[in-house]
């Protein structure tokens, strides 16, 4: 800590050389207040009054200033803010509310639109990652050079680490929009080794689907068919309701989801979208007997919606059907999917039928098409 810094303005008046540790204001009075037995710096700047009493120290922790010269190290340390164009009295208050620990913590609780899901990942990515490599750093300080050393510094895959990014970067575009800082900096561009590559499409022929079928209790084997058949999330069969089940309009809608607390939810996107009943469908929905409960398909066992507990019981049948096992959304809404592309279905159509709001997400499953390659080496062989 520097015995009296003020005087580095003193002996060099002629300097604005900033990252030499001079400074070229000299604003403020350095006071005691004899009631706290504290010393602070009180000053005047763009027409507001300000007493600051606490000392920022490595690690961006603020301590009370018990003596004079600490007192004249806050000075100078706030003229040197000033001479940079990055003073902010809320850097020197104790809850430091532009802190990004403070601010993240703050702007989560605030995230009551968010699925359960959602919000978990986002208290992961803010506790686990961002708040120990930049919690302490004031959130209108970060650049696009430190978000280029937060992805370096992360020590996750690379999709997590765009999800982190994502997550920073949508706290920061907030701050913009509620004016806590002045312009959020841009989403930096994950190259090289942080490039993220989209995972394979795994999915699964109606062969293979009918071995798995084959392998379930009949107790559970309606629900699964059901999904295989429509492309539905698991969690929007499980919570599907006789309600939503428009057997005049030949429609279902896909209203609600359980989510990952097992709690009834809009579905993802908030947004409910019927969806045609093709006749095997139909078929399947017609031969289930109702109950009392209001859900479509309900657990034998239990009498209530089937639970998470859903996909143990398909890996089991998946790993004696298959001799391993694929992920019960995989199995259903993935291969679906796949194979619709696979047989012709249009980009645009199988995005409606799976109610994606994009057609670029849809994109992938069209990637890994090879029927249309098979089609046209087929021909040149015929020629020969």
């Amino acid at each position: 800590m520097l015995s009296n810094p003020s005087q580095l303005y003193y002996n060099n008046p002629q300097t604005n050389n900033l990252e030499d540790g001079y400074s070229m204001s000299n604003i403020g009075h350095v006071r005691y207040d004899k009631k706290g037995k504290t010393w602070y710096v009180e000053l005047w700047l763009n027409g507001k009054h300000h007493r600051l009493y606490r000392l920022p120290i490595a690690g961006g922790e603020l301590v009370s200033c018990k003596t004079e010269n600490m007192a004249q190290t806050l000075k100078f340390t706030i003229n040197r803010q000033i001479d940079q164009e990055i003073f902010y009295p809320e850097r020197f208050k104790k809850k430091q509310p532009l802190h990004l620990k403070a601010y993240a913590e703050t702007w989560l609780s605030k995230q009551d639109h968010l699925m359960n899901a959602t919000k978990i990942a986002y208290k992961q990515y803010i506790n686990k990652h961002l708040v120990p490599v930049i919690g302490h750093v004031f959130i209108n300080d970060i650049n696009e050079g430190m978000l280029d050393d937060l992805i370096n510094k992360l020590n996750v895959a690379p999709k997590s680490k765009q999800n982190i990014i994502s997550c920073l970067m949508k706290i920061l575009n907030d701050a913009e929009r509620h004016h806590d800082i002045d312009k959020a900096p841009k989403k930096p561009i994950m190259r090289g080794t942080n490039k993220v590559i989209d995972p394979e499409v795994i999915w699964l022929e109606p062969k293979e689907q009918e071995l798995i079928i084959a392998k379930l209790k009949p107790e559970y084997r309606n629900v699964i068919i059901f999904m295989m058949m429509t492309g539905c999330r698991p969690s929007e069969a499980r919570a599907l309701q006789w309600d939503d089940v428009k057997f005049s309009r030949g429609e279902i809608i896909f209203r609600n989801t359980f989510d990952c607390k097992e709690k009834l939810v809009m579905v993802k996107g908030k947004r409910p979208m019927p969806i045609p009943i093709i006749d095997d469908v139909r078929i399947l929905l017609e031969s289930i007997e109702k109950t009392l409960q209001p859900f479509v398909f309900i657990n034998a066992f239990t009498g209530r919606p089937f639970s998470a507990h859903l996909t143990d019981v398909f890996g089991t049948a998946c790993k004696r059907a298959l001799g391993y096992k694929i992920g019960m959304a995989k199995a259903g809404r993935t291969s679906f999917a796949q194979q619709m592309a696979n047989n012709g279905m249009e980009i645009s159509m199988l995005s409606r039928f799976l109610r994606h709001t994009d057609t670029k997400i849809t994109k992938r499953y069209y990637e890994y098409k090879t029927s249309s390659m098979k089609s046209a080496v087929d021909k040149v062989r015929k020629i020969r």
